[in-house]
């Protein structure tokens, strides 16, 4: 499935185009952050109401972890700037190139830029739609995690995984769409609030 909506967005920006082999050694060798992770948005995705600009969605979401190191602050950043340079070489417009930028920034905090028109909510959800799985396939996603962060101390992992799992319970909803708060707020929060007690 992943491959196929790929090849339907690289369709969009030929002549150039987007590097498959790329894209997928970017996303090779991660726990989590990986092609299972994009399939898992993909699969998702028809269930939302369609994004404003599907290409500039399409890219965001293909592109949103393609630069992803554990202990680094600045992913979100430089696979915003990956995402902007395969944009500028298939001569997309700078104002659309920008829009997916921000998108892509909005999932450092999860949280949709000031002036969204909607596809930054989209993506975000789709980001965070693996909090809503069954509680045995959330458990898969959490220890994923701490696979990435195998050089992080338990200690310390255990610290920072609380102060993220308790900025997402302290939100009034998680998530931004209308669907996204209809049918993955409720089980979202009951796999939080687990993980929290065992941590």
């Amino acid at each position: 499935m992943i491959q196929e909506y790929f090849n339907g967005i690289s369709r969009q920006l030929l002549p150039v185009g987007l590097d498959w082999n790329n894209l997928s050694r970017a996303y090779a060798g991660r726990p989590y952050h990986n092609l299972f992770h994009l399939e898992e948005m993909v699969s998702h995705l028809p269930q939302h109401e369609p994004p404003r600009d599907p290409l500039i969605l399409g890219v965001a979401l293909l592109y949103h972890d393609i630069v992803y190191k554990p202990t680094r602050t600045d992913n979100e950043d430089r696979s915003a700037r990956s995402a902007a340079r395969v944009l500028g070489e298939a001569s997309v417009p700078q104002d659309r190139i920008d829009r997916c930028e921000q998108i892509i920034l909005a999932t450092q905090q999860h949280l949709p830029p000031a002036s969204d028109d909607g596809d930054g909510a989209l993506l975000i959800d789709l980001d965070l739609c693996v909090l809503a799985r069954d509680p045995a396939g959330y458990d898969q996603y959490s220890a994923a995690v701490r696979q990435e962060f195998w050089m992080v101390p338990g200690f310390v992992f255990r610290t920072g995984r609380t102060r993220v799992i308790t900025g997402l319970l302290d939100r009034s909803t998680i998530f931004q769409t209308d669907y996204g708060r209809e049918h993955y707020e409720a089980p979202a929060r009951e796999n939080l609030w687990r993980e929290l007690r065992n941590l």
